[in-house]
């Protein structure tokens, strides 16, 4: 148990390092959400190679997600935080989810408003503007994502069996990557991605299982 545990925290790790130099490979993705203010600069991204590689990496980065948070959950299970921990695994698998979801749109409609607008239909662009049904997605997954790191932050610091600041880091972290500029947001996703590593560290250095059950249960009482 122990090594898979470890082994899904440092997938957690490598999701930050995926997002991070992801963010590397265009300019600015702040242009996507003004596709009704600047369509030009929309379509000259959204169908663009780079552009398709930025969010292909996002399925992958959202997958690798899933795996370390199950992990997590998994170790904080049996802790004084238990219901914390499970209210963040809920939380942020519903973000995961919708993340996928957030990464379809990107991947597949905007590539497309972009190529029929290019071709001569300025219209199309409407389907990939922030309002309605679109806007809501990508704000309910934001939101589910800092209220699941915040149940968790609270989880890792009540837990007592991990670093209390790590997840405070990675809800900063997450915090941080709507903020416009490419180093920012490279920073943001390298903040977390160094939480979650510095978790998968400690858990790796931690005394044997029986040890381990004993330390749970004198934090337990």
């Amino acid at each position: 148990m122990k090594k898979r545990i470890v082994v899904s925290l440092h997938c957690l790790g490598i999701a930050g390092l995926v997002f991070a130099f992801g963010d590397l490979l265009i300019e600015q993705e702040n242009v996507i959400f003004k596709a009704s203010a600047e369509p030009g600069a929309f379509a000259e991204l959204t169908t663009s190679n780079a552009y398709l590689w930025w969010a292909g990496r996002g399925f992958l980065g959202v997958f690798l997600e899933m795996i370390g948070t199950v992990g997590l959950y998994l170790y904080l299970q049996k802790t004084r935080a238990e219901k914390w921990a499970f209210a963040g695994l809920l939380l942020t698998l519903t973000h995961q989810m919708l993340g996928i979801g957030v990464f379809a749109v990107a991947y597949f409609l905007f590539p497309a408003a972009g190529h029929l607008f290019l071709a001569g239909a300025p219209n199309a662009i409407s389907y990939a503007t922030m309002e309605g049904s679109l806007a809501a997605l990508f704000g309910i997954s934001l939101a589910c994502t800092m209220a699941g790191l915040f149940c968790m932050a609270i989880a890792v610091q009540k837990s007592g069996i991990l670093p209390k600041w790590t997840g405070w880091l990675a809800l900063l972290g997450f915090a941080l990557i709507p903020v416009p500029g490419v180093i920012i947001q490279f920073l943001a996703n390298t903040l977390w991605g160094i939480a979650y590593f510095r978790m998968a560290v400690h858990v790796s250095k931690t005394m044997n299982v029986r040890q381990e059950e004993a330390l749970i249960s004198y934090l337990k009482n």
